[in-house]
């Protein structure tokens, strides 16, 4: 069984009145309306999803009871419990529960997203810019003229000599992944990412059809010879790197290795996504330079985006595409949606015409909450290890357990939202991990992080309990 997935689909099923079978059977319901769990797709063994969830196998047997009774499930000897074919799924998905502590009037807290806050002064700021859309008569599917313009002035500044025709706006950044995933990938196809890694990334390779394989991030990123073996051993068609504060451990890559990579990127002529989101974050340290500034020529395509430094619903996100792509990839951007929305288009270039005063706003709001968690869980959760990064926007956080899938279902139920990092793992990582963004108001970490306590002691007990059962 894959603990962080069914981890993640059955977050807050507890949540509702009635008995626990019924709750969990809705929740199944749930994520098959969704689409997750498609026909025939197997389920957990009773007593595996039981221990998963801190429940009695009686339990998972009374829901299965109920969803084969209905038609959702399939049981079968030897075959085991299994979606069936012609079970319900369409619009109707289920929604997010809340944690029981939210039914009796408790507050919410979201650490499975890092999303910056927005003061009033911001928010007009936006305003004003998006007004500017309105005096266009014209769409650009590539994209505003002079946002393109202002992004390839900021990519040679830095080192990296850039034409507007090279860069193309997006929705996103998980747009331009899904753009280029689209042009290089086809079934089956091989891609080289790290582990772990963004799971945007993992997702949008998947859906492409491509299989994933992983190179380990070591404390200092993805080590060169580990990179250029894999791409030796599986003939990748397409990479995917984070080199500058690493999604999720934080790491920075050293430039030597940065050097190595790159030369062999362009040895193999691999098509290879470098993904800068996170690269203006930096507190203490300052970025080091791209790895495709150290091969201009090669198939490096350095994909940005506004929603990590200002604020996640902009949604505009960019890609710089190498001169011999231009076309092909244009070409797939047009054909894509032809367009991005102007307003958001607006706002970035008023934003990004003042990048370093951006980039302290960002410092300054990020770094208080960073040093306020990192104090909170060494005082509430000393067990936990993790190592202050000097830039992006997480912690890695290592918990004394190979349990921490099933960790955050008991979080859930004291209102607090986490999210597995083994779920974010090419190969299997151990289930030891959770990513801790700290974007949250740091007026509301001290709460937080009290509830994280109080979870962590209920679930180190119910284990202690099943050991001595």
């Amino acid at each position: 069984m894959d603990a962080p997935r069914w981890s993640a689909l059955l977050s807050g099923w507890r949540v509702g009145d009635g008995p626990l079978y019924d709750l969990l059977a809705e929740a199944i319901r749930g994520s098959i309306r969704g689409g997750q769990l498609p026909p025939s797709e197997p389920l957990p063994a009773e007593r595996t999803l039981a221990g998963l969830l801190g429940i009695s196998r009686s339990t998972v047997v009374a829901a299965y009871d109920v969803l084969e009774g209905e038609g959702w499930i399939t049981r079968k000897r030897g075959s085991g419990t299994r979606v069936a074919a012609s079970a319900p799924r369409g619009a109707n998905l289920l929604a997010l529960r809340t944690p029981s502590v939210l039914s009796q009037g408790g507050e919410e807290f979201d650490f499975t997203i890092a999303v910056p806050l927005l003061n009033d002064s911001q928010r007009e700021e936006m305003r004003e810019a998006a007004l500017d859309a309105f005096r266009e008569s014209l769409y650009y599917p590539h994209g505003l003229p002079g946002l393109r313009a202002l992004l390839a002035e900021i990519y040679t500044q830095g080192g990296l000599p850039t034409t507007p025709e090279m860069v193309l706006i997006t929705s996103g950044a998980q747009g331009a992944i899904s753009l280029l995933a689209g042009v290089f990938l086809r079934p089956r196809d091989r891609v080289l990412l790290e582990t772990p890694t963004y799971f945007g990334a993992i997702d949008a390779f998947r859906a492409a059809g491509a299989e994933t394989v992983g190179v380990p991030v070591t404390a200092q990123g993805v080590e060169a010879v580990a990179f250029a073996g894999a791409v030796k051993q599986h003939s990748p068609r397409l990479a995917f790197l984070t080199p500058t504060f690493q999604n999720p451990t934080g790491t920075v890559m050293p430039i030597r290795v940065r050097e190595r990579i790159a030369a062999a990127v362009a040895d193999a002529n691999l098509p290879t996504i470098e993904d800068d989101t996170l690269i203006d974050l930096g507190f203490e340290l300052q970025a080091p330079p791209r790895i495709a500034t150290f091969a201009p020529d090669a198939p490096i395509f350095n994909v940005g985006s506004l929603s990590k430094l200002y604020w996640a619903g902009l949604r505009v996100g960019w890609v710089r595409v190498p001169a011999a792509h231009a076309g092909s990839v244009g070409q797939a951007r047009t054909l894509s949606d032809f367009g991005s929305s102007l307003p958001g288009q607006h706002i970035a270039l008023n934003l990004l015409q003042d990048l370093p005063r951006l980039r302290q706003q960002r410092r300054e709001a990020v770094t208080v909450a960073r040093d306020l968690l990192a104090e909170l869980l060494r005082l509430h959760l000393h067990e936990w290890r993790f190592t202050v990064p000097g830039g992006g926007q997480f912690l890695w956080v290592e918990l004394p357990t190979r349990q921490t899938s099933a960790f955050t279902l008991c979080a859930a139920r004291y209102g607090v939202r986490l999210f597995p990092g083994a779920s974010m793992g090419i190969d299997t990582l151990p289930d030891s991990f959770l990513r801790l963004p700290f974007t949250l108001d740091p007026a509301r970490l001290p709460g937080a992080v009290l509830r994280l306590k109080a979870a962590w002691e209920e679930f180190q007990a119910r284990q202690g309990r099943e050991r001595l059962a």
